[in-house]
Protein backbone atom coordinates (compact mmCIF):
# COMPACT_ATOMS: atom_id res chain seq x y z
CA UNK A 1 0.00 0.00 0.00
CA UNK A 2 1.10 3.62 -0.49
CA UNK A 3 0.25 7.15 0.53
CA UNK A 4 1.01 8.50 -2.97
CA UNK A 5 -2.20 9.43 -4.81
CA UNK A 6 -0.76 8.85 -8.30
CA UNK A 7 1.77 6.62 -10.03
CA UNK A 8 3.18 6.00 -13.49
CA UNK A 9 3.53 2.39 -14.60
CA UNK A 10 5.86 0.69 -17.10
CA UNK A 11 6.39 -3.01 -17.83
CA UNK A 12 9.71 -4.55 -18.94
CA UNK A 13 10.21 -8.29 -19.24
CA UNK A 14 11.76 -10.88 -21.52
CA UNK A 15 15.16 -11.70 -22.98
CA UNK A 16 15.48 -8.68 -25.31
CA UNK A 17 17.31 -6.07 -23.27
CA UNK A 18 16.26 -3.33 -25.66
CA UNK A 19 12.80 -3.41 -24.08
CA UNK A 20 14.28 -2.93 -20.61
CA UNK A 21 16.43 0.01 -21.66
CA UNK A 22 13.48 1.52 -23.51
CA UNK A 23 11.61 1.32 -20.20
CA UNK A 24 14.46 3.07 -18.39
CA UNK A 25 14.53 5.79 -21.03
CA UNK A 26 10.75 6.25 -20.90
CA UNK A 27 10.93 6.52 -17.11
CA UNK A 28 13.73 9.10 -17.36
CA UNK A 29 11.53 11.27 -19.58
CA UNK A 30 8.52 10.93 -17.29
CA UNK A 31 10.76 11.96 -14.39
CA UNK A 32 12.07 14.92 -16.34
CA UNK A 33 8.64 16.25 -17.32
CA UNK A 34 6.23 15.40 -14.51
CA UNK A 35 7.53 17.91 -11.96
CA UNK A 36 6.16 16.16 -8.87
CA UNK A 37 7.00 13.34 -6.48
CA UNK A 38 4.64 10.73 -7.97
CA UNK A 39 6.47 7.41 -8.17
CA UNK A 40 7.31 5.54 -11.34
CA UNK A 41 6.49 1.87 -10.80
CA UNK A 42 8.27 -0.62 -13.04
CA UNK A 43 7.21 -4.26 -13.23
CA UNK A 44 10.19 -6.28 -14.43
CA UNK A 45 11.85 -9.67 -14.39
CA UNK A 46 15.25 -7.95 -14.50
CA UNK A 47 15.21 -5.66 -11.42
CA UNK A 48 19.02 -5.49 -11.35
CA UNK A 49 18.99 -3.35 -14.51
CA UNK A 50 17.10 -0.63 -12.62
CA UNK A 51 19.14 -0.70 -9.40
CA UNK A 52 20.75 2.70 -9.94
CA UNK A 53 17.49 4.52 -10.58
CA UNK A 54 14.98 5.99 -8.09
CA UNK A 55 12.03 4.00 -9.43
CA UNK A 56 9.74 1.68 -7.48
CA UNK A 57 10.49 -1.81 -8.74
CA UNK A 58 7.98 -4.65 -8.59
CA UNK A 59 9.84 -7.87 -9.44
CA UNK A 60 7.87 -10.35 -11.50
CA UNK A 61 8.85 -14.01 -11.67
CA UNK A 62 8.96 -16.36 -14.61
CA UNK A 63 6.00 -18.19 -13.07
CA UNK A 64 3.99 -14.96 -12.93
CA UNK A 65 4.84 -14.21 -16.55
CA UNK A 66 3.67 -17.70 -17.50
CA UNK A 67 0.46 -17.39 -15.47
CA UNK A 68 -0.32 -13.86 -16.64
CA UNK A 69 0.27 -14.74 -20.30
CA UNK A 70 -1.80 -17.94 -20.04
CA UNK A 71 1.34 -20.05 -20.54
CA UNK A 72 2.44 -17.88 -23.45
CA UNK A 73 -0.85 -18.09 -25.36
CA UNK A 74 -1.55 -14.36 -25.03
CA UNK A 75 1.31 -12.12 -23.93
CA UNK A 76 -0.70 -8.88 -23.89
CA UNK A 77 -2.78 -10.19 -20.98
CA UNK A 78 0.24 -9.29 -18.83
CA UNK A 79 -0.74 -5.62 -19.17
CA UNK A 80 -4.18 -6.39 -17.76
CA UNK A 81 -2.75 -8.30 -14.81
CA UNK A 82 -0.24 -5.56 -14.03
CA UNK A 83 -3.04 -2.99 -13.97
CA UNK A 84 -5.06 -5.25 -11.66
CA UNK A 85 -2.05 -5.48 -9.35
CA UNK A 86 -1.04 -1.81 -9.33
CA UNK A 87 -4.62 -0.60 -8.73
CA UNK A 88 -4.59 -2.74 -5.59
CA UNK A 89 -1.52 -0.97 -4.18
CA UNK A 90 -3.34 2.06 -2.83
CA UNK A 91 -2.88 4.54 -5.66
CA UNK A 92 -5.90 6.63 -6.54
CA UNK A 93 -4.89 7.10 -10.18
CA UNK A 94 -2.30 5.40 -12.37
CA UNK A 95 -1.01 6.13 -15.84
CA UNK A 96 0.50 3.22 -17.75
CA UNK A 97 2.62 3.73 -20.87
CA UNK A 98 4.18 1.24 -23.29
CA UNK A 99 7.96 1.29 -23.26
CA UNK A 100 8.05 2.30 -26.94
CA UNK A 101 6.34 5.61 -26.16
CA UNK A 102 8.45 8.45 -24.79
CA UNK A 103 6.85 11.58 -23.32
CA UNK A 104 7.90 14.89 -24.82
CA UNK A 105 5.67 16.92 -22.50
CA UNK A 106 4.11 16.83 -19.05
CA UNK A 107 2.31 13.50 -18.39
CA UNK A 108 0.17 15.27 -15.77
CA UNK A 109 -2.05 16.27 -18.70
CA UNK A 110 -3.36 12.72 -18.88
CA UNK A 111 -3.19 11.51 -15.30
CA UNK A 112 -4.92 14.71 -14.16
CA UNK A 113 -7.95 13.90 -16.33
CA UNK A 114 -8.56 10.54 -14.65
CA UNK A 115 -11.57 10.51 -12.30
CA UNK A 116 -13.76 7.76 -10.82
CA UNK A 117 -16.00 8.17 -13.84
CA UNK A 118 -13.46 8.87 -16.59
CA UNK A 119 -10.63 6.75 -17.99
CA UNK A 120 -7.96 7.84 -20.46
CA UNK A 121 -6.85 5.48 -23.23
CA UNK A 122 -4.35 6.28 -25.96
CA UNK A 123 -6.70 6.72 -28.90
CA UNK A 124 -9.90 5.45 -30.48
CA UNK A 125 -8.89 3.45 -33.56
CA UNK A 126 -12.46 3.10 -34.85
CA UNK A 127 -14.93 0.24 -34.96
CA UNK A 128 -13.35 -3.18 -34.61
CA UNK A 129 -15.12 -4.35 -37.78
CA UNK A 130 -13.86 -1.39 -39.84
CA UNK A 131 -11.83 -3.72 -42.06
CA UNK A 132 -13.57 -6.36 -44.20
CA UNK A 133 -10.89 -8.79 -42.99
CA UNK A 134 -11.33 -7.94 -39.31
CA UNK A 135 -11.41 -11.00 -37.08
CA UNK A 136 -13.86 -9.15 -34.83
CA UNK A 137 -16.59 -9.67 -37.40
CA UNK A 138 -16.75 -13.10 -35.78
CA UNK A 139 -18.30 -11.53 -32.68
CA UNK A 140 -21.66 -11.58 -34.42
CA UNK A 141 -21.58 -15.37 -34.49
CA UNK A 142 -20.82 -15.86 -30.80
CA UNK A 143 -23.58 -16.68 -28.28
CA UNK A 144 -25.32 -13.48 -27.19
CA UNK A 145 -25.15 -14.57 -23.54
CA UNK A 146 -21.41 -15.34 -23.56
CA UNK A 147 -20.72 -12.45 -21.16
CA UNK A 148 -24.19 -12.06 -19.72
CA UNK A 149 -22.86 -12.31 -16.15
CA UNK A 150 -20.98 -9.06 -16.81
CA UNK A 151 -23.89 -7.38 -18.54
CA UNK A 152 -22.01 -7.27 -21.83
CA UNK A 153 -23.13 -7.92 -25.39
CA UNK A 154 -20.09 -7.53 -27.60
CA UNK A 155 -20.77 -5.74 -30.87
CA UNK A 156 -18.57 -5.85 -34.00
CA UNK A 157 -19.12 -2.10 -34.27
CA UNK A 158 -17.70 -1.40 -30.79
CA UNK A 159 -14.67 0.92 -30.76
CA UNK A 160 -11.14 -0.40 -30.45
CA UNK A 161 -9.22 1.74 -27.96
CA UNK A 162 -5.44 1.52 -28.10
CA UNK A 163 -3.96 0.72 -24.68
CA UNK A 164 -0.46 2.08 -25.32
CA UNK A 165 -1.47 4.68 -22.70
CA UNK A 166 -3.95 3.81 -19.93
CA UNK A 167 -5.07 6.25 -17.26
CA UNK A 168 -7.23 4.43 -14.72
CA UNK A 169 -8.77 5.17 -11.33
CA UNK A 170 -8.70 2.63 -8.51
CA UNK A 171 -12.51 2.39 -8.78
CA UNK A 172 -11.96 0.79 -12.21
CA UNK A 173 -10.26 -2.33 -10.90
CA UNK A 174 -13.51 -4.28 -11.34
CA UNK A 175 -13.55 -3.20 -14.99
CA UNK A 176 -9.98 -4.45 -15.42
CA UNK A 177 -11.08 -7.83 -14.07
CA UNK A 178 -14.15 -7.80 -16.31
CA UNK A 179 -11.82 -7.13 -19.26
CA UNK A 180 -9.76 -10.14 -18.22
CA UNK A 181 -12.82 -12.35 -18.35
CA UNK A 182 -13.50 -11.06 -21.86
CA UNK A 183 -9.90 -11.77 -22.90
CA UNK A 184 -10.10 -15.33 -21.64
CA UNK A 185 -13.57 -15.80 -23.12
CA UNK A 186 -12.54 -14.62 -26.60
CA UNK A 187 -9.12 -16.28 -26.73
CA UNK A 188 -9.32 -19.03 -29.32
CA UNK A 189 -12.61 -17.67 -30.67
CA UNK A 190 -11.35 -14.34 -32.07
CA UNK A 191 -7.88 -14.54 -33.63
CA UNK A 192 -6.56 -11.05 -32.88
CA UNK A 193 -3.54 -9.68 -30.99
CA UNK A 194 -5.65 -6.72 -29.81
CA UNK A 195 -7.98 -8.64 -27.49
CA UNK A 196 -6.54 -6.94 -24.40
CA UNK A 197 -7.30 -3.41 -25.58
CA UNK A 198 -10.70 -4.29 -27.07
CA UNK A 199 -11.71 -6.00 -23.83
CA UNK A 200 -10.62 -3.08 -21.67
CA UNK A 201 -12.49 -0.57 -23.82
CA UNK A 202 -15.80 -2.42 -23.70
CA UNK A 203 -15.43 -3.25 -20.00
CA UNK A 204 -14.74 0.38 -19.08
CA UNK A 205 -17.59 1.65 -21.24
CA UNK A 206 -20.14 -0.17 -19.04
CA UNK A 207 -19.82 2.34 -16.21
CA UNK A 208 -17.24 4.94 -17.21
CA UNK A 209 -16.50 7.51 -19.87
CA UNK A 210 -13.45 6.75 -22.01
CA UNK A 211 -11.53 9.67 -23.50
CA UNK A 212 -8.39 9.84 -25.69
CA UNK A 213 -4.97 10.86 -24.44
CA UNK A 214 -3.95 14.51 -24.78
CA UNK A 215 -0.31 13.69 -24.00
CA UNK A 216 2.71 14.70 -26.04
CA UNK A 217 4.73 11.67 -27.15
CA UNK A 218 7.46 10.38 -29.36
CA UNK A 219 6.24 7.00 -30.65
CA UNK A 220 8.51 4.35 -32.13
CA UNK A 221 6.29 1.30 -32.56
CA UNK A 222 7.03 0.26 -36.17
CA UNK A 223 10.06 -1.88 -36.89
CA UNK A 224 11.98 0.91 -38.65
CA UNK A 225 11.22 3.68 -36.13
CA UNK A 226 11.90 1.29 -33.24
CA UNK A 227 15.26 0.25 -34.72
CA UNK A 228 16.36 3.89 -35.09
CA UNK A 229 15.19 4.78 -31.56
CA UNK A 230 16.94 1.74 -30.05
CA UNK A 231 20.23 2.69 -31.71
CA UNK A 232 19.92 6.22 -30.37
CA UNK A 233 19.09 4.96 -26.87
CA UNK A 234 22.01 2.52 -26.95
CA UNK A 235 24.35 5.40 -27.77
CA UNK A 236 22.70 7.46 -25.02
CA UNK A 237 23.34 4.81 -22.36
CA UNK A 238 26.88 4.24 -23.60
CA UNK A 239 27.57 7.91 -22.88
CA UNK A 240 25.46 8.40 -19.77
CA UNK A 241 24.94 5.12 -17.88
CA UNK A 242 27.31 6.22 -15.09
CA UNK A 243 26.09 9.84 -14.97
CA UNK A 244 23.98 11.17 -12.08
CA UNK A 245 20.22 10.81 -12.42
CA UNK A 246 19.65 14.55 -12.96
CA UNK A 247 22.18 14.55 -15.80
CA UNK A 248 20.53 11.54 -17.44
CA UNK A 249 17.12 13.24 -17.26
CA UNK A 250 18.45 16.41 -18.87
CA UNK A 251 20.27 14.50 -21.60
CA UNK A 252 17.24 12.31 -22.27
CA UNK A 253 15.14 15.40 -22.99
CA UNK A 254 17.66 16.48 -25.61
CA UNK A 255 17.83 13.16 -27.45
CA UNK A 256 16.04 12.94 -30.78
CA UNK A 257 14.45 9.51 -31.17
CA UNK A 258 12.89 9.97 -34.58
CA UNK A 259 14.81 9.78 -37.82
CA UNK A 260 14.76 12.90 -40.01
CA UNK A 261 11.85 12.62 -42.44
CA UNK A 262 14.13 12.68 -45.50
CA UNK A 263 16.17 9.69 -44.37
CA UNK A 264 12.99 7.87 -43.34
CA UNK A 265 11.49 8.30 -46.81
CA UNK A 266 14.71 7.17 -48.51
CA UNK A 267 14.80 4.09 -46.31
CA UNK A 268 11.25 3.19 -47.28
CA UNK A 269 11.90 3.79 -50.98
CA UNK A 270 14.99 1.60 -50.89
CA UNK A 271 13.20 -0.92 -48.66
CA UNK A 272 16.07 -0.90 -46.21
CA UNK A 273 15.67 -3.42 -43.42
CA UNK A 274 15.46 -2.16 -39.88
CA UNK A 275 18.27 -4.38 -38.63
CA UNK A 276 18.72 -6.01 -35.21
CA UNK A 277 18.84 -4.26 -31.85
CA UNK A 278 22.25 -3.11 -30.66
CA UNK A 279 23.92 -5.41 -28.12
CA UNK A 280 22.47 -3.95 -24.93
CA UNK A 281 24.21 -6.68 -22.92
CA UNK A 282 27.34 -4.51 -23.23
CA UNK A 283 25.62 -2.06 -20.86
CA UNK A 284 24.25 -4.52 -18.31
Amino acid sequence: MTDAPEAYVIIAYGDRLGYHYSAIFAALLISAYKGDASPIVIYTDRPELFRNYPFQIVPITLQQISDWSLEGRYWFRIKNRVMHDVLGRGFERVLYIDSDIAFTGNPNIDIGRVTPGRAVLFRNEGAVNRSPKSHYRGLAGLPKNLFADDGLVLSPSAPLWSSAVMGLHRDMRASVDCADRVIRGLLGKIDSHTLEQFALGVALARNHQVVPSFGSFSIFSTSRTKAFARRRMFEFFQRNHAAPFDVQMAEAKRLRLRQPIGKMVVGRLLELKAGPDPDFSMLA
